[in-house]
């Protein structure tokens, strides 16, 4: 059924453990996952890097992703990436620690606000 004044807008994220972010062939791997998703927020945890620029960015996301928040991995282990358009969104950190990035995304097309948190972190067993 198709409501005229149905103002609802739809926004694709995609959350994705990525196990290591450190190689051409995972690179090559998210641009397609990104591309076939054509999401509008990416948030890919367990990046196994210690810093982020939009330069590196760029290597595996498309053009319209072009803002991002990141916490850095310890080691070889951890590290969070949010990313998202900002063509579409206008964004601001509200939160970040080693487990968790909380964004704060205004939708420029309907000045409607929502929060995306990026979660990650060790399994503990008792």
């Amino acid at each position: 059924m198709n409501n005229k004044n149905n103002n609802n807008r739809f926004t694709k994220i995609l959350f994705w453990n990525i196990r290591g972010l450190n190689s051409q062939e995972k690179w090559d791997a998210i641009r397609d996952k990104i591309s076939e998703s054509a999401c509008q927020v990416l948030c890919i945890q367990e990046t196994k890097r210690e810093s982020f620029d939009y330069f590196y960015i760029k290597r595996f996301c498309p053009k319209s992703l072009d803002q991002f928040a990141f916490f850095p991995s310890v080691g070889a282990s951890g590290g969070l990436l949010t990313v998202w358009n900002s063509s579409i969104f206008d964004g601001s950190i509200v939160q970040m620690n080693s487990y968790a990035i909380t964004v704060k995304l205004a939708c420029k097309l309907d000045n409607k606000t929502f929060h995306v948190t990026n979660i990650y972190g060790p399994a503990n067993l008792a």
